[in-house]
């Protein structure tokens, strides 16, 4: 996952007095309290949850559509953020400027706040404090700023709307689009995809089941309440099918590459 700087103003957070307790809002809010390496840790699992969902679905069968031919249908991803994940090591910086004190990491407080949560987890950031043996005596014990909560949202559900037409040359396209759907109270995420799929048993006389193989890209935003863009998300996937229709039913399998990106 490659996460890029945007226009977070993550200095404010520790230069004021009023990053104590910032109110947990929408993802933009939350945002704004990270550094870099901590937007990272905060964002991966809802970046490789929401992968996961967008490459699934996207075929039942190895049997393409003849020329013309086509479906719509809705597609179902699931994906459910481990335990592990919904947890993360917040790395805070090496001094904090509180009021008119300058604190020191280390001496005044811990730089690293274990256990913080990461966009799955729980709605409660962890406070950081003033350690007892710090030489602030005035600020000892003083919560000098809370770690960003999360959303509460380990599971990731994604419906989306696919077609299929069936072209010449053993060739069939594959169309996906989500309109603006809400994720928690995060905001509200969207995409669209485009794919190919190939019939391979044409080229195999006499082949008792049906091969093929395909390529999918998508694209997903994530928008704040507000409607401003937060990220987005390209995911690709490519890989090969087969199946064999049994009457009223089709048992089918495959192997698929998945990649994702982070922005």
């Amino acid at each position: 996952m490659k996460l890029v700087r945007t226009s977070l103003l993550f200095v404010v957070v520790f230069i004021t007095a009023s990053a104590v307790s910032l109110a947990q809002n929408d993802i933009s809010a939350q945002l704004t309290k990270l550094l870099d390496a901590n937007a990272t840790g905060y964002m991966e699992p809802f970046a490789s949850a929401l992968g996961a969902d967008l490459n699934s679905g996207l075929y039942h069968s190895a049997d393409l559509h003849s020329v013309l031919g086509f479906d719509i249908g809705l597609k179902v991803g699931y994906s459910t953020v481990p335990s592990d994940h919904r947890t993360f090591d917040f790395m805070l910086p090496n001094q904090i400027k509180f009021g008119v004190a300058t604190l020191n990491a280390g001496t005044d407080y811990d730089q690293i706040v274990a256990g913080s949560p990461t966009f799955a987890g729980g709605k409660t950031g962890i406070p950081v404090v003033v350690k007892q043996s710090s030489p602030q005596v005035l600020l000892r014990g003083q919560t000098i700023f809370t770690t960003p909560g999360g959303f509460d949202y380990p599971h990731l559900p994604l419906i989306a709307p696919q077609a299929a037409i069936g072209l010449p040359f053993g060739i069939e396209v594959i169309g996906r689009f989500l309109p603006s759907t809400k994720v928690g109270d995060a905001g509200k995420v969207n995409f669209a995809g485009f794919g190919l799929r190939y019939d391979i048993d044409q080229f195999i006389p006499f082949c008792p089941v049906d091969l093929a193989v395909h390529f999918m890209t998508q694209k997903a935003t994530l928008n704040d309440n507000g409607g401003k863009k937060v990220l987005s998300l390209s995911g690709t996937a490519f890989g090969g099918e087969v199946s064999k229709s049994l009457l009223l039913f089709t048992i089918y399998g495959g192997f698929q590459i998945e990649s994702s990106n982070l922005t």
